[in-house]
């Protein structure tokens, strides 16, 4: 065994000696693991929430799910900083979820005035669009317009969707050549 791989089993042995210590309500543990664990739980939150203010505040919320299931690690079953990653990607994508738009709640009368309103110097081209938007599968048009009307990522319409990234991908790109071949770009 290496030197290098060494020093990584003791430091994910330390891990898991500290998380079963949050178990059992240690906080001087707690603090410990809070100072090893940040600079990657932070990365986490800031790759899904996007900005520092956003990750700072999802980063508390993780480092308290954490205190409180610590119970539930299990050494046997994983590494613990794996772990903690896991729980704290699950933490930022039901947030993400809960703040997303919801579809549902736009009738199609409001999502078209928007196209018509995004295009108002175009009032053709609006009338072409709409038209266009009504011909998609249900699933492009809805992708179309939480991307390029509700101003979501890829990541959060994945999320509104609930479905694969590389799926809603697809689905978007999809769209678009759609749309361009009815609007004759």
């Amino acid at each position: 065994m290496s030197d290098t791989q060494s020093v990584l089993l003791e430091a994910e042995d330390h891990l898991s000696c500290l998380l079963e210590a949050v178990a059992k309500g240690d906080r001087v543990a707690f603090r410990s693991l809070y100072d090893k664990a940040v600079p990657v739980l932070f990365g986490v939150c800031m790759r899904l929430m996007r900005d520092r203010e956003s990750a700072q505040d999802m980063l508390q919320e993780a480092m308290l799910r954490i205190w409180q299931k610590a119970h539930l690690f299990d050494r046997s079953k994983g590494s613990a900083i794996v772990w903690m990653v896991v729980l704290t990607r699950n933490c930022a994508l039901r947030r993400l979820t809960a703040k997303a738009p919801v579809l549902s709640s736009l009738d199609e009368e409001t999502v078209f005035a928007a196209v018509e309103s995004n295009n108002a110097s175009d009032p053709v081209l609006a009338a072409d669009l709409r038209q266009c938007l009504k011909k998609l599968n249900e699933k492009y048009r809805k992708c179309v317009i939480l991307i390029y009307l509700q101003g979501l990522s890829y990541d959060e319409l994945a999320c509104q969707m609930g479905a694969p990234l590389g799926s809603v991908k697809s689905w978007v790109h999809r769209a678009m050549r759609e749309l361009s071949v009815c609007l004759g770009a």
